[in-house]
């Protein structure tokens, strides 16, 4: 494969970092990410880079690179000195990335403050849950947790992304739609937080595509699940979903040279902190086009996934 150029630039992109978490009053250190935009200047360079913060004061600013080719972010982290050698969760990573016949692409998330927080596993496609979550070293803890998934219908995967500083992983499955308030009820019971409102819910089904994409955040500790989140890719730009003021200073802020910007929302559900917005926005290197070689749907479609079961599994009644 052909691997483009994105005329990134490490030294604007270093200015542009400093300049979105100051404007966010987002925690920052310029030796810790000089370390890491070294580390990975080919993945910066060739993938596609996004932005991402919450709507939580004083969170970070994150970054991330979307590879476009097949890399051990792993290794490469060990050798610079961003992870220590005997990093626990490496042979967790290298087990999903195995998976499909190799199908599977790294990436990485950072924070302006830290660096590298998250290794990402793309798993080429749409996945059953049990190839993925109950195989190989996956921990007991986590396995446990696929039988509650599947009776909620998240029983297929297209991503990973393992913290390596809290120890969780976030599960991202796409499930068939369209978005209802009952089978909304029923994905944050696994959190343990009440239902959302209808008319959040309503909002929120309006942006999410026909099968749509949620995520679950579990503990590689315990396999307790965390947070519950929906997202919406590609926000049309005439017609955006309610914002709180954080999210709409970041999108202002964080700059973006794409020929076509793209804009990512995600509605958060957790006990305590949990519950929040998130975004993203695309910085360089084409995020809708890698989008679309990794057949993510985008808000507003009615696009299907024809690895899903015709009809989506039942859900129970949830008392108005």
């Amino acid at each position: 494969m052909t691997v483009p150029t994105t005329g990134y630039s490490q030294p604007r992109f270093l200015d542009d970092i400093r300049s979105t978490a100051a404007a966010l009053g987002a925690p920052f250190d310029e030796d810790v990410t000089r370390d890491a935009l070294s580390a990975f200047a080919d993945e910066f360079g060739t993938g596609a880079v996004v932005w991402k913060t919450t709507s939580r004061p004083g969170d970070d600013l994150s970054y991330r690179f979307y590879s476009r080719s097949r890399t051990d972010t792993v290794a490469t982290a060990m050798r610079a000195g961003l992870l220590p050698r005997a990093t626990p969760l490496a042979p967790l990573i290298a087990h999903w990335s195995g998976l499909f016949g190799g199908a599977a692409e790294q990436s990485c998330d950072f924070t302006a403050g830290s660096g590298l927080d998250k290794t990402w596993v793309w798993l080429g496609g749409t996945r059953p849950a049990s190839d993925v979550l109950d195989a190989g070293p996956v921990p007991d803890a986590l396995r446990r947790n696929v039988p509650a998934c599947e009776r909620r219908g998240l029983a297929y995967i297209r991503f990973l992304a393992v913290d390596h500083r809290r120890s969780t992983v976030n599960v991202y499955f796409r499930v068939r739609g369209p978005l209802t308030h009952a089978q909304a009820a029923d994905l944050v019971g696994l959190v343990r937080v009440p239902p959302p409102p209808r008319e959040l819910v309503a909002e929120i089904g309006a942006f999410v595509p026909g099968d749509f994409g949620v995520s679950v955040t579990f503990s590689l500790r315990d396999g307790r699940a965390e947070r519950v989140c929906f997202y919406a890719l590609r926000i049309p730009r005439d017609r955006a979903p309610r914002l709180p003021d954080r999210i709409t200073a970041f999108l202002s802020a964080a700059p973006s040279y794409d020929a076509e910007d793209c804009h990512v929302v995600g509605w958060s559900f957790g006990p305590g902190n949990g519950t929040y917005v998130k975004a993203e926005r695309s910085c360089l290197g084409g995020m809708i086009s890698l989008f679309e070689r990794w057949d993510c749907h985008f808000s507003g479609s009615g696009q299907r996934d024809g690895a899903l079961p015709a009809v989506a599994s039942p859900v129970p009644r949830v008392r108005p």
